[in-house]
């Protein structure tokens, strides 16, 4: 059974941070697995009883705690006091047995026995102090520096993070599926049928001639012999391409066969493991990265180019700046000209 997989965009004082990956133990709690993933997609649209969109889209992660773990899915208060689940109201505990034995597991948070809604948290180490307490049903499939990152922000008395972490996007992932290969049509069959369909034909027609008279099947056997020397022409060079065509799959080796066998499957399309499907999405988050803090880079290149221009305050250094005021520099260039008279 392959278990589905979903994401979350992160972002901290709306600058990308990276994408985490999740993977759901659908086969152990299935229920709290699908208010997860519904959540993360958002397929649900709007709560029948808040009014408010069922998505972790745009939700924050309202506590974190150094080497402990971080917190979020608060989507209608965003302080740890609300969230709500798909099911409009909280569910029983499906599975408590599995233990927060390690770190990156994704977990309910719970305001006592029986009380999921949609928070959760994610280790960052082992916590045997809440075996029994919290249901563990996902774990990071990948992202958990994105997760550490976000833990070493810093925060005020009450664990929140001082900057804003953001979960910009949230959905699920899909894998890649090779499409069936069509299956050619049994030949063999098709001819044999044929051709036992015609021996009975003749069979047939054979029986059914056989009270004509002798005269007539002399006169054919007399054409049947004196065939023209022509047509015996045209049906030799057929006779010697189907001789050729024996001789050459005679003369075919068993390494040719497997040279096309290699070669067939070199052609066919391979289905994407999960180990090369997180390889591909880290690549592609950290191009991502990099391409934003280009953006960055750039736009801080023209916000400078043109204060200078528009103010005549000039960036100095890192972070120093010196004042060129623009009346002073025209006098000092007409006080040059003058000079030069």
């Amino acid at each position: 059974m392959i278990r589905p997989r979903t994401f979350f965009d992160f972002t901290v004082a709306d600058v990308p941070a990276g994408r985490v990956v999740f993977e759901l133990f659908t086969d152990l709690v299935p229920k709290t697995s699908e208010n997860f993933r519904a959540l993360c997609t958002g397929e649900l649209g709007r709560s029948k009883t808040s009014d408010i969109p069922l998505h972790y889209k745009g939700s924050t992660v309202h506590r974190s705690v150094a080497n402990f773990m971080i917190q979020g899915g608060d989507f209608t208060k965003g302080n740890g006091k609300g969230g709500e689940s798909i099911y409009g109201e909280p569910f029983d505990d499906e599975d408590l047995s599995r233990a927060l034995d390690s770190e990156g597991l994704l977990c309910m948070a719970n305001k006592g026995p029986n009380t999921n809604g949609s928070q959760w948290f994610i280790t960052l180490k082992e916590c045997p102090h809440l075996n029994g307490k919290h249901v563990v049903f996902g774990r990071v499939a990948s992202g958990f520096d994105i997760v550490k990152r976000i833990s070493e922000i810093p925060t005020d008395e009450k664990s929140r993070p001082l900057q804003p972490v953001v979960i910009s996007h949230s959905a699920e992932l899909e894998l890649r599926r090779v499409p069936p290969k069509l299956q050619a049509p049994a030949r063999g069959r098709s001819t044999s049928v044929s051709s036992s369909e015609r021996k009975k034909k003749r069979r047939h027609s054979s029986d059914s001639r056989g009270s004509e008279s002798e005269s007539e099947d002399e006169s054919r056997k007399r054409k049947h012999k004196h065939r023209s020397k022509k047509d015996k022409e045209k049906h030799r060079p057929s006779k010697d391409k189907d001789r050729s065509k024996k001789k050459s799959r005679r003369s075919r080796s068993p390494s040719d066969d497997r040279d096309r066998d290699r070669d067939r499957r070199a052609a066919s399309p391979r289905e994407e493991t999960l180990d090369e499907l997180d390889a591909r999405l880290e690549r592609e988050e950290k191009e991502r990265l990099a391409a934003a803090k280009r953006k960055e880079l750039e736009d801080l290149k023209m916000k400078a180019v043109q204060t200078e221009s528009s103010t005549g305050v000039r960036f100095k250094g890192r972070g120093r700046m010196k004042f060129k005021d623009p009346e002073l520099e025209r006098r000092g260039r007409f006080d040059d000209e003058r000079s030069r008279y």
